[in-house]
């Protein structure tokens, strides 16, 4: 090791210590540094969509402080001198509000936009790569029936998410989703109406009740199922491509912390 490496080896050890007195967590500390992850870069794709989840939430925070959910009708007074008395929605004027008024607004509505097209992406080619090295065959198929879940919920919070902006695109998206909840069979009425609150467009409780499901119920089930997925992967480890010395019950690759040489081929038998 070099000096950079020997201080940090240093003030690792002592932290264990600390950590060991106090709570006892000095051996899963180690452990999860020692956490061998495979070379090949399409194992980025994961990190990728959990480092974009990470990110929409930020930038979604930020963006709830400033939205309000209501159809209420307004006269537009705000920036943009094209739509200079304008009548619309709360929520639409409040968009509008964040894009040309807030300080940095539009910065965090293109960041949460674009968090949100890598994230899907990152899911889907992770899927990918995920079939290719065999991870959805036993014993890991549960861990791939959690990622096509979290992507079903990733593409539902993107449906709910640019609905909140209540503009043309979000209107004619609402408008299909009303039709295909009407078209099934036998509870489809009952089920629109439960959701909207009557015909389309729906009562004024509909606009609350949509952003509470965009800025919570989704994100929470995302966090759990990634904790889950997170959890399972490190029980069971990666799945990898074919190569020399790669097998079922061994990873071959590189450790969190490379300060443990010896854990480039991490064997976990079973």
């Amino acid at each position: 090791m070099n000096l950079i490496e020997r201080s940090v080896h240093r003030r690792f050890v002592r932290a264990s210590r600390a950590a060991e007195q106090r709570v006892g967590l000095a051996g899963t500390i180690r452990w999860a540094l020692r956490y061998v992850f495979p070379d090949h870069w399409s194992f980025l794709l994961g990190e990728i969509a959990l480092y974009s989840f990470v990110v929409l939430v930020a930038t979604g925070i930020f963006l709830t402080l400033y939205y309000v959910p209501s159809d209420s009708q307004v006269i537009y007074h705000g920036s943009d001198p094209l739509l200079q008395g304008e009548q619309m929605s709360e929520a639409y004027r409040s968009v509008l509000d964040l894009s040309t008024s807030v300080p940095a607004g539009l910065l965090f509505r293109q960041v949460h936009h674009w968090a949100a097209d890598v994230f899907i992406a990152a899911i889907v080619l992770h899927l990918v790569r995920v079939f290719f090295t065999g991870g959805y065959r036993k014993p890991r198929d549960l861990n791939y029936f959690i990622g096509l879940a979290m992507l079903m919920l990733a593409m539902l919070e993107g449906f709910a998410g640019y609905s909140l902006v209540d503009d043309l695109l979000s209107g004619m998206g609402l408008a299909i989703a009303y039709a295909v909840a009407m078209s099934i069979p036998l509870i489809g009425g009952q089920l629109a109406t439960l959701v909207w609150g009557g015909p389309f467009p729906g009562s004024s409780a509909f606009w609350p009740r949509l952003e509470i499901v965009h800025v919570l119920l989704i994100p929470v089930a995302l966090a759990v199922l990634i904790t889950l997925h997170l959890a399972m992967i490190m029980r069971q480890h990666h799945s990898q491509f074919p190569g020399p010395g790669r097998r079922e019950r061994n990873v071959v690759g590189t450790p969190m912390w490379p300060a443990y040489p010896q854990a480039h081929t991490c064997n976990r038998a079973e």
